[in-house]
Formats: C-alpha cells, structure tokens, sequence
C-alpha cells in the first residue's frame, strides 16, 4: 500500500502533492494556467482507491467526455483498469442521465425516454410558436429556445417562468410577452412525447434530488467523494447538485482557475469558485502557482495583465521554465497587412527555430476575423486548419451569398439557384422545385430560363407559385444585368439588400444567428476590400507611371462581381494539403474555442479596441472582466512566443473603422514587451462602440464620427451608392460623378456632407464652397483620360499570381526589391511617417519611381 502511495506521489511538488494526499474534507485547488491540474486531480482519485477507497463510490465530474476518458485511463495504469471503469466519472449530463433513468417513474417519464438535440428543439419551439398563432419573425425558435435554456439553468420551471415578475417584464420590453405560454406548452410537448432536453437534464437532477426525500437520501448517500473539474464554468443548476450531493460529507474537491472563467454567456458564474470558501469554510485552499507550459516571460506578461481583474482569487503563477522571447506586437495597418506580418512571422520562425506548421495557433475573438488570415494563408500556401468551425468559404450562410453572387454572373448555374432560391424562405418549396426540374428537363434548359415557360400549369404549378418563382428570378436577373459591367462593391451590397439574406440573419439576435450575419458582413468587406485594393493597384500603376501626381483623383476602371469570384474560386483551388502529413497544420480558432489547448507558437489576431475587448465604452466592468480574462486564457495557450497583432484599420459592419490599439496591451507591463507602444500610440477617442471614426459605411457615407471620414494617412475609402472614387491622401471621397464628399453623414447626404448618388453629396452651407472644387476636379479628369487616352503605356511586367507583397515597414534603403508590375530594383530612401510611408525606387527597366508603400506592392528579391 505505501509503495504504491508512493509511486502515485512520485514526481509531484510540494503544493500539488498537498492536493494528492488531502482526502478527506471540502478543498478547493485554485489551478494556474499549466499547472498540472488533470495530473493533480488523477492522482487525487488514484490516492483514495489506494487508501482503500471504494471506486464505485467516487463521483468524478468533467466538461468533456475526452477529458473523463484520459483521466480514467491514467487512473487505470496506477491502479488497475477494472477499478478506474467503476468510478462514476464523465460529464454532467452523461452522470445525471443515468441516475435520472433509474427514478424516472418518480419524475413522470418512462425509464427509456430520449434525449432532444438543439435542432430538435428548435423543431419544437417552432411547433409551438406556431400552434399559439405568433409572429415567428417576433418569436424566432431559436431565441426563443435561448431563454428558455437560460431559465432552466436557473432552475426556473415553466411554472415559475410565469411567476416571475423580472423575466415577464424583460420579455414584454422585448415585444415577446408570451414567451412564458411557449415555455409551458414546449415543457408539455416534451413531456407527453417522453422526452428531455439537455437542460432538463440539470432541472430535472435539482427536481429529483429536491422533492423526493426517497430519492435525494439514496443518490447522495452513494458517493463518498466528489471531484469537479473546471468548477469555475458550473452554472446554477450545476451548482445546487453538487451542494446538495456533497451535503452529508463535504468531502468535495473543486479544481478550477477564476481567470480563466469565460463562459458567463452560457450560464456559467463565476461566483461559484470565488464563494466557494464560504461555501464550506473549513475548506483547504491549494494554489497550484508553478507552470509548466510557458516561458518565464508569457507568464509574467499574464500575471501582469489578469491582474487588473478586481474579482478574483489571489494567485501569482511563477514560470519553472526558460526565460523565453518576450511578447512581440505587430503594428498592421489594415487587416490584410496584419495577415501578412503573421503570416510572414509564422515562416521565419519555421526557418529560425524548425518549428512545423502544427506548432501555430492564430486566434481571434470572432469566426468572422478569420476570412483575411485565411486568403493569405492560401495564397502563401500555407495549410491551415479550422478548429470548432469550418473554413469561412464553407459556412453556411457565406456559401449562400457566394451563391447568389454565382447566380447573377451566370445565370444557368443550376447548382447556385438551387441553394438559394428559397434562402431565405419565400414560399417556393420542394413541389414546386420538382416541377420546375422537370419544365427543365423537357425543355433541354436550366432552371432560370425554365422559370418563364408558359405552360406551368400542365406540370401542376399554380400562377401563385409561379409567380413567386418569377420575382426571385426577376429579382436575379436585375442583377445579372447590372454586373456586366457594375462595380462589384455596389453590385454585392445591393444584392445583400434585396435578397434578404442579410437582414434575415441580422434580423435573428441568439449567439448564432448574430454570427451569422455577421460573417455575411465579412464577405461583403472581402468584396470591398478587394475593390479596394484593384483600384488602389490602378492608381499606384498610373502613379508609377507617371500618368498621376500623387493626391490626384482618378476615375478608375470598374472592378466588377465576377473577377472577384475568379478571384476566390483561384484561392479556394490551391491544394494546401499533403499526403505525407494532413495533419501538420496551422490552427486557426477563436479563444474560447482554444481553452484546454497548447501551442508553442501563439499569434492573437485583432487586438483593437470594439473588437478585442468587444463592446467597447458600452461594455460593463463585469463585462471587460470576462474580456480580460479571455485574453489571459489566449496568452496562456503559448509555450514559447507570443505575437499580438492590430490593425490600424479594419472593415467591420460595412465600413472602414480606425480603432485604437486594445487596452489590453497597454496593460501589460512594458518589461515583457519587445516593442511597447508609446501612450501616444493609443488614441482613445476612436475607441467608443459603433463609433467608427474613419471610412465609409456600406449604406453609404463616412463613419458617424466625421472630420473628413477617414483621416488624412488613413487609407482609401469607397461608397458602394455612390460607385465612389478615391483621394488617396486625405481619405475624402470622389464619387463617378464628381461630388466631393466630407465629414460625417450617409448616402442620402445627411451630417455635414456625405455622398450622394446624384455626384453633389454636399450639405448646403458647404455646397457653394466645394462644388466650384468638384468642377475643376472633373476637368482635370476629363484632361487625363484624354492624355492617358493618346499616351501609350509603358510595358507592363507580367504579374504573378502568387506574389505576396511583404508589410510597409519592412522595408530600409538600400534593399533590393521586386515590384508587381516594375520587376526588380533598387530602394534608395524610406521618407514619412506610418502609415504614410514613400519609397523612392531606382528599377532596372523602368528608372526612379517615388511610391506610396501602403499601396505599391513589393516585396524582397528573391
């Protein structure tokens, strides 16, 4: 026995061997980030079976089945593996699913009931809804469903629900006051059906325990021991059980970390670890402050920053490791020059320290954030990985625009109608779809065309549903006649608009409905953007060549719908793959998707405020608290390095926004940063929500906080509704019909400016004074497309598809470079400040060119 014991405390130091050998009694292990906690918590439960403990009356309890299946199986080698299977050691619901059965009769549901899944629920919801003759566009299912789980998790009963004055009024300011009659005849549904769903797992277990002293008496006098891992995530349901199991005997022991507490939108509190004491006040308190994951300097660096947190246990981890690089920020300057610097950081260090491509997590707060990283991880051939999610161009909802997008450049393709002719839903279903197949297919002609036979009624449609069909298909082909030669940014946006698809998804408020729309968003900025960027190539070329002065506005050539989609289906095609190794891959997933994991090599993405905090001023301190302990848990995912990248600008919600960089990073202290920030390099009167600062939005206009919309050095901005042109040097806008517009204000020219479809976009205390400037603007124009007319261009170099132009500040004078279009040369001097950085260039075949560098694409001879 005391060899055993032995063997079992082997290896441990001193606090985690206090941990081990404490067995009786409430403790509570407060578990740094790399402390060692699962192997704590193993050899925990092996001590007590080699005290004589009884296996089968030990309650083990996990977040993840994965987590239970390798505790058991390290308890297996120390013991025994047929005493580790009869520990009662899983998830919440996996436990409480099995004791629920054995009393089910006592709750009413027969012993074999089945367990509802979310789309099940939904299913369900939607039933309701419906039989009660509401407004489903007031009473989404899966909002609905989302306060309905909520509720559970506080163990209130649809009874209660209807009892409860505070939700009730919530409700009713939400326009959605019989939420409370949904909730009863959903719980009536599932009952008469012999069903529950996974929160009435939780409810149910508090019901059971609570109101059969039969029941409750035997259940708790089952386990001897209770262990919860991650106690910091429990809600309140999952807390009740486990006070009342642990009632008898207090002998509980809760490992968990409070800074790594992340999950209050799902219910979890984090007053549960932090009253734990108070819970039991005899309890041991264990701090496991030794990690063993990261470098001295990564745990400094988090120490530093989680401590501004105001609730939250003392605790100071102390690295037992190397001293390590210190943090390192990326200085971008929008969010595909952010890309690059990873992307580029990613691949010295591959050279530097032989690192392999698995060895690399880019996280970011939200899925949306991934659509940049991801192009340029293509184009660098690059593989990467999506971890709890899918490749932005495989969502869903990204899928569906990108098919509409497919529809209106080319009509017939069958596959791309198929998808979205009735996303969202408008009345056209699978009956009338197979009768249009089969027009279709009689007629030898695609879907589309087959949409205007006359003689629908011989294949059993009705006027009403082909009328429908038609309206989507005029609608379709409006569209298809403006692309031919349209400017995709207008083209996509107004599509997004009278499709619905965006609105549909906006128009849902749950978590995943606002995900949703949100990544539809992203894809509309990626069009955007690369309208930008072509014009941006247009004008640098013109610039270049001599045919443009810098500041001067252009006219630039349409960029349109569908060489955006070659574009992309050209990214999407490279096969980032190989046979030998498909799973040595960069991992590219948000931080609460990356709690649990590590990685040597840590790169988070996006650290601006509004996005990394969210919410911004708007946000709570309790809110910033759980923002800030998000990022702890993103730092603390390193073992070796970490890089925290942010852009100076970045498309979010339609327009271009300039925040300032996250508070985040100033709050960490300075000796742990290789490159701090000067405080004068944190502005933060860009920081406030919604505020946006700089660029246009896509419904037209500058951002809300004017002064000329984007600042001067800020970068280009274009109006999609007013098919914009482009001033690259004070941000204002110039529109195809030659109206000037500044400040604030939107399409329809509110604010002090704004532009508008009609060219004057100018408020009327500043029309006179500008539009004298517009006149001039629009001779000089027409002058240089006459001289750009009779003027050959010179010859052009061949461009490269896979040319990735490294970020603006890499380069120094005297580098030898090569262009995109002017081939190789010779830098002569850098001049200007970021992000307005000029290059004067001696080129081999094309002499001395002075470039903007935000815009000129360049990179190293290679």
């Amino acid at each position: 026995m005391e060899n055993k014991e032995n063997t079992i405390l082997e290896g441990l130091n001193a606090e985690q061997r206090k941990a081990v050998e404490c067995t009786e009694g409430p403790m509570l292990i407060v578990a740094g980030a790399g402390s060692g906690k699962t192997r704590v918590l193993t050899r925990r439960v092996a001590c007590i079976l080699a005290r004589g403990g009884d296996p089968s009356r030990i309650l083990a309890l996990t977040f993840t089945k994965k987590a239970a299946t390798e505790m058991k199986e390290r308890i297996g080698r120390m013991i025994g593996r047929r005493e580790a299977w009869k520990i009662w050691m899983g998830t919440f619901h996996s436990i409480f699913v099995r004791i629920l059965r054995e009393y089910s009769e006592v709750l009413g549901y027969p012993r074999t009931f089945t367990i509802y899944d979310t789309s099940d629920s939904q299913s369900a919801v939607k039933a309701c809804i419906k039989e009660l003759g509401l407004d489903d566009k007031y009473y989404k299912p899966k909002e609905v469903l989302s306060r309905i789980s909520l509720a559970k998790n506080d163990l209130v009963t649809a009874a209660a629900y209807r009892n409860d004055s505070q939700r009730i009024s919530d409700d009713i300011r939400a326009r959605k006051g019989r939420i409370c009659d949904i909730y009863s005849m959903y719980s009536e549904k599932c009952r008469n059906s012999g069903v529950m769903d996974f929160d009435d797992i939780l409810l149910n277990m508090n019901i059971l325990l609570h109101t059969s002293e039969q029941a409750g008496t035997e259940i708790a006098s089952r386990f001897s021991h209770i262990l919860v891992d991650e106690y910091q995530d429990t809600n309140v349901a999952q807390y009740k059980i486990l006070r009342y199991l642990a009632g008898r005997h207090h002998n509980i022991c809760v490992v968990g970390d409070d800074s790594q507490s992340i999950y209050a939108f799902r219910g979890a509190k984090i007053e549960n670890i932090l009253n734990f004491r108070k819970d039991y006040p005899e309890c041991s308190v264990i701090r496991l402050e030794k990690n063993y994951r990261s470098t001295v300097n990564i745990v400094n660096a988090a120490n530093s920053l989680i401590a501004k947190n105001v609730n939250r246990l003392p605790k100071t981890c102390v690295a037992v490791g190397e001293e390590g690089d210190k943090i390192r920020l990326l200085n971008a300057f929008s969010a595909q020059d952010e890309a690059i610097m990873i992307a580029s950081s990613i691949t010295e260090r591959m050279r530097s320290d032989h690192a392999a491509y698995r060895d690399f997590a880019i996280l970011y707060r939200t899925n949306s954030q991934s659509r940049a990283i991801e192009e340029v991880l293509r184009k660098r051939n690059l593989p990467y990985a999506i971890y709890s999610g899918h490749s932005f161009f495989e969502r869903a909802e990204v899928k569906d625009m990108m098919a509409y997008f497919k529809l209106v450049v080319n009509v017939n393709d069958d596959e791309s109608f198929k998808r979205i002719v009735n996303v969202p839903a408008r009345g056209i279903g699978d009956t009338s779809l197979l009768a249009l197949g089969a027009i279709a297919k009689d007629q030898g002609c695609s879907l589309f065309k087959a949409a205007y036979s006359e003689n629908f009624a011989d294949y059993g449609l009705k006027p009403a549903a082909s009328a429908k069909i038609r309206t989507f298909c005029d609608m379709i082909s409006k569209f298809a006649a403006m692309q031919v030669d349209g400017d995709a940014r207008s083209v996509s946006g107004d599509l997004s608009d009278a499709c619905g698809l965006y609105a549909y998804h906006k128009g849902d408020t749950s978590i995943e409905g606002q995900s949703r729309a949100a990544n539809v968003e992203e894809l509309l900025n990626s069009v955007y953007q690369f309208v930008d960027e072509r014009r941006a190539e247009y004008i640098d070329q013109m610039m270049a060549d001599g045919m443009s002065e810098e500041g001067a506005e252009l006219e630039c050539p349409a960029v349109t719908l569908g060489e955006f989609l070659e574009n992309i289906s050209l990214l999407s095609n490279v096969d980032i793959e190989t046979d030998e190794d498909a799973t040595n891959k960069i991992a590219l997933m948000t931080v609460h998707s990356a709690k649990g994991l590590e990685f040597p090599y840590v790169f988070v993405s996006g650290m601006e405020e509004n996005v990394f905090p969210s919410g911004g001023q708007m946000a709570s301190p309790a809110e910033i608290e759980e923002e800030r302990r998000l990022f702890y848990v993103a730092m603390t995912r390193a073992k070796e390095a970490v890089y925290l990248s942010f852009a100076r600008t970045r498309m979010r919600h339609g327009k271009t926004e300039s925040n300032s960089p996250s508070r985040f990073i100033r709050e960490i202290d300075s000796e742990y940063v290789a490159n701090p920030l000067s405080s004068s390099e944190f502005d933060d009167d860009s920081s406030s929500s919604g505020m946006g600062g700089s660029g246009f939005s896509r419904f037209g206009g500058f951002g809300s906080r004017g002064n000329a919309g984007m600042q001067a050095g800020r970068g280009a901005a274009y109006d999609r509704n007013s098919s914009s042109g482009f001033n690259r040097a004070s941000g204002s806008g110039f529109n195809r019909n030659f109206g000037l517009g500044y400040g604030a204000g939107r399409g329809t020219g509110a604010g002090s400016g704004g532009f508008r479809n009609t060219g004057g976009g100018m408020s009327p205390q500043h029309g006179g004074k500008y539009r004298e400037a517009a006149a001039s603007a629009s001779r000089d124009i027409a002058r240089k497309k006459t001289e750009l007319g009779q003027r050959p261009l010179p010859p052009k170099v061949a461009d490269d598809a896979n040319f990735i132009p490294e970020p603006m500040t890499a380069f120094k004078a005297g580098q030898r470079i090569e262009h995109n279009r002017f081939g190789r040369g010779s830098i002569i001097e850098i001049s200007g400040t970021f992000p307005d950085l000029k290059a004067k260039v001696k080129f081999d075949d094309f002499g001395e060119k002075l470039l903007l560098l935000k815009y000129a694409k360049m990179r190293f001879e290679g």
